[in-house]
């Protein structure tokens, strides 16, 4: 039997999903830890595999504890808190599920935007406050009909194409982004490529992001990224919090050089109080109908979830049994010693 370890697992529910694929294959062993020392090193020294998500840091300090270890499945697409490296040269294959989450993370996003041009939480929030008063419809700064207005898009692969069908059918202009795209993906879906990051963000009067985070990609959208934007300009981000300095964010919302933000992702979560950006989301007036944040939840739905932890787990088995090594993001790394 092989032992197939969740070291920071979050489901309540025992397994239920997960135990009729592993039956008589692999043992589920799972903690609710943070952090690598919160496992003894008995535990990781004996996995055959790790299914990780959205805390547990996969590091050199913890790779030489994974001494059976032939895969981690990340559960999810991101992968930045794995170093993929490291673990293929240990000979370790890392793994995500691609495939999940793309309806769900391609609607959020949307969902977003549309919430800030037709004002829905905003006039929710002020009719609640004074129904009288605020019954009218000039009440919300960032109204805006979208036909035609310019967007862009900062990632252009399955949940970037994805969001791209969607803002087309909303009749949104649509641009992109993506340099690791091959040409004629643009043909294909009918939109603008950029070339230069800072020509899109120029151009869009809303920017959506899509891409992996990475140290390419951290602190992408910076203090000169906002300095050439359209003061009308709405950015939502629904893929990793690191790919937007939010300091620089804060900034250029409360200079006004930028009109609005929605945030699913933040480089710190839960969110931190204390953050400008964040505190002025909370507490400050001139920040009502302008910051939209959301739990890191843009990923969710019970049948998206399913999919996720069902597949993640076939992913390890497949690949521990030979049948097939699917989604392996470290193929240039490894080195197969196990």
């Amino acid at each position: 039997m092989y032992s197939v370890l969740y070291p920071d697992y979050l489901a309540k529910d025992d397994f239920k999903y997960e135990k009729p694929i592993a039956d008589g294959i692999c043992n589920l062993i799972k903690y609710d830890a943070k952090k690598s020392n919160g496992i003894p090193d008995e535990i990781w020294n004996k996995a055959d595999a790790l299914i990780t998500g959205l805390y547990m840091k996969i590091d050199e300090s913890l790779i030489p504890k994974l001494k059976s270890c032939k895969i981690i499945t990340r559960m999810g697409v991101g992968y930045d808190l794995i170093d993929e490296v490291k673990c293929g040269k240990a000979g370790i294959v890392v793994s995500n599920v691609p495939d999940y989450g793309t309806y769900e993370v391609a609607d959020h996003a949307i969902t977003l935007i549309m919430n800030f041009a037709r004002g829905i939480s905003e006039y929710n929030r002020l009719l609640k406050k004074n129904i009288n008063d605020n019954w009218h419809h000039s009440a919300v700064s960032t109204i805006d009909r979208v036909v035609n207005k310019k967007l862009g898009i900062i990632g252009l692969g399955r949940i970037g194409t994805a969001f791209a069908l969607r803002a087309k059918a909303f009749g949104f202009d649509v641009s992109f982004y993506d340099p690791y795209v091959p040409d004629g993906q643009e043909k294909a879906i009918n939109i603008h490529r950029y070339n230069q990051l800072e020509e899109l963000m120029s151009a869009s009067d809303y920017i959506s992001i899509h891409c992996l985070a990475n140290k390419e990609t951290t602190n992408l959208i910076d203090a000169a990224m906002f300095k050439v934007c359209k003061p009308n300009l709405v950015i939502v981000n629904t893929a990793r919090g690191a790919i937007i300095d939010l300091n620089a964010a804060y900034d250029a919302l409360k200079s006004r050089k930028i009109s609005a933000i929605g945030l699913d992702v933040l480089p710190n979560e839960p969110a931190d109080n204390t953050h400008p950006l964040v505190n002025a989301w909370l507490n400050e007036g001139w920040a009502n109908g302008k910051i939209i944040l959301t739990p890191h939840s843009a990923f969710y739905s019970p049948t998206g979830l399913i999919f996720l932890r069902e597949k993640a787990l076939k992913t390890c088995i497949d690949h521990l049994q030979g049948v097939k090594t699917s989604n392996c993001i470290n193929k240039e790394y490894l080195n197969y010693k196990k």
